[in-house]
């Protein structure tokens, strides 16, 4: 089995906004959380690009595609635009942990 390689980027189903967790006990606390979760449809994707569901145990797989950097730069562009953040198409990284790590610093300002 392969391990989850974190950070990584909660992505609800139908939402163009993501959010970002640092870590295994972060993602564990934010799904026992009373929201609402569609199980199967909503996924995270991880620092190597690989995409997980999770059932209502929790239990992780993995599924989907493995996220090239350039689709997952199209989707925090679009994250950013669903935040109405201006010059979206010059947001870029050279690897999927660094793009991530401009996601999680978004919302460390944002909480600011």
């Amino acid at each position: 089995m392969t391990s989850i390689r974190f950070p990584v980027l909660f992505v609800y189903s139908g939402c163009d906004e993501l959010l970002p967790l640092a870590s295994l006990p972060a993602l564990q606390q934010f799904l026992q959380q009373p929201q609402a979760l569609l199980f199967g449809a909503d996924c995270f994707i991880d620092s190597a690009g690989l995409q997980w569901t999770f059932d209502t145990q929790y239990t992780f797989r993995q599924t989907g595609p493995v996220w090239t950097l350039t689709e997952l730069t199209l989707r925090v562009q679009r994250h950013f635009f669903a935040q109405q953040q201006c010059c979206v198409s010059k947001i870029n990284a050279p690897d999927i942990s660094a793009l991530i790590a401009l996601v999680q610093q978004d919302a460390v300002n944002t909480a600011d």
